[in-house]
């Protein structure tokens, strides 16, 4: 059976990602994976892509390490384990061989109807007759799915979380899960030569996310 999978990079908006399509194909299996994933060719991924720097920061913040600054240690410190992350997720989609989506976090972090859109085009046209029928999302359900999933609603069940580790079995959301959603937010926190040696050492991520 096919299945709509979101696979993605941590950080990288995938709860969001996976609590749309939950709500846009409530028939299909909606396992939201990070590498390595766990699907087979015959499986839909839907891919959220984020600027690497900002999944960097992202991923250090939710581990507790806070601060208008990240020290050259902690930078030390996380850096392999986001390194080892991205090779597994190079790996996972060069062996891929079906259908697959990306959606790019800077777009639709506070546009859903960027990815409504980006559904629609993807199931009606890139897959076409393969699709069992047409993906519609009309005005009233891209609404109601705006305020189930918005941030507003989010922070509402994130609050009642204690930790990251402390995860709400429904919509999959963490505590601390969401911080600072803007893009870019990297350039707030890291200073140039930080930005110089993270955008030399993640190079290949960055111009996958570039091309998007």
């Amino acid at each position: 059976m096919t299945s709509v999978v979101q696979y993605s990079m941590p950080r990288t908006g995938s709860t969001l990602i996976r609590r749309i399509l939950y709500n846009v194909f409530p028939e299909y299996e909606q396992p939201s994976q990070h590498p390595p994933g766990q699907y087979s060719d015959l499986d839909i991924l839907i891919i959220s892509c984020r600027h690497p720097l900002d999944v960097f920061v992202s991923m250090i913040r939710a581990n507790g390490a806070d601060g208008k600054r990240i020290s050259n240690g902690t930078l030390d410190n996380y850096l392999p384990d986001l390194e080892r992350q991205y090779r597994q997720y190079a790996h996972d989609m060069s062996k891929f061989k079906g259908y697959k989506l990306k959606l790019k976090y800077e777009k639709f972090w506070n546009n859903y109807d960027y990815v409504f859109d980006e559904l629609e085009n993807f199931f009606n046209d890139t897959l076409g007759f393969k699709y069992h029928k047409p993906v519609e999302i009309s005005k009233e359900k891209r609404t109601n799915i705006k305020k189930i999933c918005g941030i507003k609603n989010t922070k509402k069940i994130q609050d009642t979380l204690k930790n990251f580790d402390d995860v709400d079995n429904k919509t999959k959301i963490h505590g601390n899960h969401i911080a600072t959603p803007e893009p870019f937010n990297y350039k707030k926190i890291l200073t140039d030569t930080q930005i110089a040696f993270l955008e030399e050492r993640l190079h290949e991520p960055l111009e996958e996310w570039r091309q998007l």
